[in-house]
């Protein structure tokens, strides 16, 4: 009998398998997966619709497994309590937003603006009823405060390469990052189909007038 690792990973076809210890061959963690997501996905959804209307304060698990039809049990074998689906969709939205945005080469050159604005709406176009949810009336400040420290950070290694000095820097960072996440707050709540040339003009006109 062989001593090599019992949990090997086989490949038929597309499908991956698991061997398992009597060297049967089971469907591997690919369902598995799929299945959890799933479940997290009708958990978000739920949590979603509740916190839209009610707002975190409003949101409660029971009301959130009655109408995603997952069990209480199921529900914790994912998220410790309402807050940590809250924080989870956050940092996940967080996440993607630093990978477009966390850095700025041509930036301050007015040449990579427009670029990191498609990217951005692009990404916020496609998770726009979350983006709705925590920047309205009974969103997430932190969200918000979040946001506006990624971009300032983003933007403040760009300008200590410019030996910018530490005040205008953070005047700078501070009034670049309000400005753009109001401009991107008008266009989830007021105008989501804006043309990508009206976005790029808007984006190029604020660099202009934040960033000499």
């Amino acid at each position: 009998m062989s001593n090599f690792p019992v949990f090997s990973l086989a490949t038929a076809g597309k499908k991956k398998y698991n061997i398992n210890k009597k060297g049967l061959v089971t469907l591997g963690a690919n369902r598995r997966e799929l299945n959890r997501q799933r479940t997290v996905a009708d958990i978000e959804q739920a949590f979603l619709q509740l916190y839209r209307r009610d707002g975190i304060d409003g949101v409660s698990i029971s009301a959130v497994c009655a109408l995603s039809g997952v069990a209480r049990s199921t529900f914790y074998l994912y998220f410790e309590d309402k807050y940590a689906v809250l924080q989870g969709v956050e940092d996940r939205l967080l996440s993607a937003l630093w990978d477009i945005c966390g850095n700025l080469p041509d930036l301050l050159a007015h040449r990579g603006g427009s670029e990191n604005a498609l990217r951005t709406i692009a990404h916020i176009r496609a998770n726009i009823d979350w983006y709705r949810a925590l920047l309205g009336r009974r969103g997430d400040p932190m969200f918000v405060y979040r946001w506006k420290r990624d971009i300032d950070r983003s933007l403040r290694r760009k300008l200590e390469q410019r030996n910018t000095g530490r005040q205008d820097a953070d005047v700078q960072g501070v009034i670049f990052a309000s400005a753009l996440i109001g401009l991107y707050t008008y266009v989830i709540f007021e105008y989501p189909d804006i043309p990508d040339r009206d976005l790029c003009r808007y984006m190029d006109g604020l660099l202009a007038q934040i960033l000499p």
